[in-house]
């Protein structure tokens, strides 16, 4: 009863802020609706900014209406469930697999000291830490094509469209258009994403608790943070992934949001990321409130500043 509560819970927490995943995956794939306008960056310099995630979201309501912010929703909560079912499934097997496993006593352990070695440490953590990757990895890839849908249902904002407006439509579109493989477009970067993510986070965490916060006074109490930390910093870092990810559930979809001149079809992940980059774009969507234009722009002649052009968004 406890699970069933808490995943009842968790459902309730998407719901409530799906519609800024909405905002945020729309501006992951490039669809700006409404025109940068002049502003001022937090060093004083003149730049042209995007709507914040208010204004989106008003723009977002008044052109599809109160449930058009929750465009995607049901797929997305049905990946969670099952991404975090196979997840945690895989985990308990793993774990009771890995717990059986004769690993050669460390010279701590024959000579019966206490405190555990580096290497024994080192060994631990790594462990801890495949379990984990393998774990996670598999909820990514049964729950990618959800993901998929998610991502194209929202898509439809941009050209209207109406294929992905329901679960099984959606099966159908996606296997007609693309086959098999259409349910798992972007899982590459996805899945790579999630691996860099979670070996770096906690190794960084080892290595500060077991160096650092295992040494300071009260550190015992901090060590409860150090995770979720630097779980949050890596994040950050990874972020690109995601957005790679996401542009390939779409591109090349049929919908207008995936097809020039709103987004190239690319032809791979390295070739999503590459384009990305030389726009600048990778960054995209991490932050919803100051979202400067990276784009090239002009000086007006009474000194303001202008979009210098067209470009794929």
């Amino acid at each position: 009863m406890e699970g069933i509560a808490q995943g009842i819970l968790g459902a309730g927490v998407t719901a409530a802020f799906h519609p800024v995943t909405l905002t945020k995956v729309l501006i992951q794939i490039g669809h700006e609706p409404v025109a940068p306008s002049p502003g001022t960056s937090i060093f004083g310099r003149k730049v042209l900014c995007y709507p914040n995630l208010f204004k989106y979201l008003g723009h977002i309501r008044k052109q599809d209406g109160f449930f058009g912010m929750y465009r995607g929703l049901m797929p997305r909560l049905a990946g969670g469930l099952i991404g975090t079912y196979v997840t945690a499934s895989v985990s308990v097997q793993l774990k009771g697999g890995t717990n059986n496993l004769n690993l050669p006593p460390t010279k701590d352990e024959v000579d019966g000291d206490e405190e555990p070695s580096a290497l024994a440490g080192i060994q631990t953590m790594a462990k801890n830490t495949s379990v984990e990757v393998l774990a996670r990895c598999a909820g990514v890839i049964v729950s990618q094509p959800f993901h998929v849908i998610m991502v194209r249902s929202m898509g439809q904002f941009v050209g209207g469209e109406t294929a992905y407006s329901g679960l099984f439509s959606s099966i159908a579109e996606i296997y007609h258009h693309d086959g098999i493989l259409g349910f798992f477009s972007g899982l590459v970067p996805r899945i790579l994403g999630e691996v860099i993510t979670i070996w770096l986070a906690n190794t960084l965490t080892y290595l500060v608790n077991t160096h650092i916060v295992h040494k300071a006074p009260g550190g015992t109490d901090f060590k409860n943070y150090t995770g979720a930390i630097f779980s949050l910093m890596v994040t950050q870092l990874t972020y690109p992934f995601n957005v790679v990810s996401n542009n390939l559930a779409i591109s090349g979809s049929g919908l207008a949001a995936g097809q020039p001149p709103n987004m190239p079809v690319y032809t791979n992940w390295l070739d999503c990321w590459r384009h990305l980059s030389l726009h600048r774009n990778l960054k995209r969507g991490s932050s919803l409130f100051m979202r400067q234009f990276t784009g090239p722009t002009i000086t007006l002649h009474d000194g303001s500043l202008a979009m210098a052009g067209v470009r794929f968004s």
